[in-house]
């Protein structure tokens, strides 16, 4: 092979080598930028879904309901009840017979009386374990109710633990459960040993809530953005 052969082969091969290393720095710029794009793009969607995300929680906190909504049939001497026409959590209307009852008269003779309900509602017994109530102790309690099915609460506070409006609740009655949204939420929890709140409830279905009974407010709630609470 003669001199010119030989350097026109290695020229070409050269100049296959710098074709070779130009098309591949030609091709890195391009998957430099596509990657850094796509980077970008995870980011921005990470970015999005993490601050839209909301994380549900659900905690129990005691509660009872308001005393403002309970009428207590109170008597100012000595009665005995006979007979109860109205069983427990039983609704009643507006001077429907509730019981009988016995007292002395002024001749220290047993005479009867019929209580009847005052308004429209829920007619609860007392816990008594007999029929002799004292002066001013409740013979039983009508439970007022409204169309909006709406009542107010006095729940526990926990300082670890806050109530919103808009909040959605279950309680638990008995075992028992009625759904519902808060309305209202009155103080603080922290700096009251007792919170009151106002729930609109999807049912009015009220015959388990008697003054006596064991309620549980299992809160449903939305918690802070997922952005927050990794700061």
């Amino acid at each position: 092979m003669s001199i010119v052969n030989m350097f026109r082969k290695e020229a070409l091969r050269n100049q296959y080598k710098s074709s070779d290393i130009g098309k591949s720095l030609i091709k890195q710029p391009k998957i430099i930028n596509n990657s850094i794009s796509a980077l970008i793009a995870i980011f921005v969607f990470s970015f999005l879904v993490i601050n839209v995300l909301t994380l549900s929680t659900k905690r129990s906190l005691d509660a009872k309901v308001s005393s403002e909504h309970y009428t207590p049939l109170i008597y100012n001497e000595v009665v005995v009840i006979n007979k109860h026409f109205a069983i427990d959590g039983e609704s009643v209307k507006k001077n429907q017979q509730l019981l009988t009852i016995s007292k002395f008269d002024s001749n220290s003779k047993l005479e009867k009386e019929v209580i009847r309900s005052p308004s429209d509602g829920l007619f609860f017994h007392s816990l008594i374990e007999k029929n002799i109530i004292q002066p001013f102790e409740p013979l039983g309690y009508v439970l007022s109710t409204t169309s909006e099915n709406e009542l107010s609460f006095w729940i526990s506070s926990n300082k670890n633990m806050s109530i919103n409006v808009k909040d959605k609740i279950t309680l638990i009655v008995n075992n028992d459960e009625l759904k519902g949204i808060v309305t209202m939420v009155i103080g603080s929890n922290k700096n009251n040993k007792e919170q009151k709140i106002h729930l609109k409830l999807e049912t009015n279905n009220y015959s388990k809530l008697s003054p006596n009974a064991d309620i549980k407010i299992l809160l449903t709630q939305q918690s802070e953005k997922a952005l927050n609470l990794i700061k």
